[in-house]
C-alpha cells in the first residue's frame, strides 16, 4: 500500500445559520491535512468544542459533492450533493436524530496545487422530521507554510 502524501493546512470555516427568523455565525479555525485518495480530496482536522471535547471532522469532497463525517463526543455524517435530499445521522451523548439536508448549492474551486481551495455550499436541515434552518457554509483551506 502507498503512503499518502498529507499537506499540512489552516482550515476556516464560516456557517451562517437562519432559524426562526434569527440569524448566527459560527466560525471556525484549525489546523489539518489536505490528501488525495481516489477521485475525491480528504481534509481533516479537529475541533475543541466547549464543554464536549475534541471532535475530529473529515471533509470528503468531490467534484460538486461533500460528506461531512465527525467522531467524538458528537458522532455526525451528512453528505451534500447539488440539487439532492440526503439523510444523515447526529449522535450525541442524549441519542441519535435522523438528519436530512436538502443542498441547493456545492461549489468546489481548488488551486493547481490542490492543497489551497474554498468550499461553499447551503442547505435546509430538517433534524428528526422538523425544520432546523438555513445554513450557508465557506470553508477555506490554505496551505500551513
Amino acid at each position: 500500500m502507498t503512503e499518502t502524501l498529507k499537506t499540512p493546512v489552516d482550515v476556516k470555516m464560516t456557517t451562517n445559520i437562519q432559524q426562526q427568523g434569527e440569524k448566527d455565525q459560527v466560525n471556525l479555525q484549525a489546523k489539518g491535512d489536505v490528501y488525495q485518495k481516489s477521485n475525491y480530496t480528504y481534509v481533516n482536522f479537529k475541533e475543541d468544542l466547549d464543554d464536549i471535547g475534541q471532535v475530529s471532522t473529515v471533509l470528503k469532497i468531490g467534484e460538486r459533492e461533500l460528506t461531512v463525517i465527525r467522531s467524538g463526543p458528537v458522532s455526525m455524517r451528512q453528505r451534500y450533493l447539488s440539487g439532492e435530499r440526503t439523510e444523515g445521522t447526529y449522535e450525541t451523548p442524549y441519542g441519535k436524530l435522523i438528519t436530512e439536508a436538502e443542498t441547493d448549492q456545492v461549489a468546489v474551486m481548488w488551486s493547481d496545487s490542490g492543497s489551497t481551495g474554498r468550499i461553499q455550499f447551503g442547505y435546509d436541515l430538517t433534524l428528526q422530521g422538523s425544520v432546523a434552518g438555513r445554513y450557508d457554509v465557506t470553508i477555506s483551506i490554505e496551505e500551513d507554510t
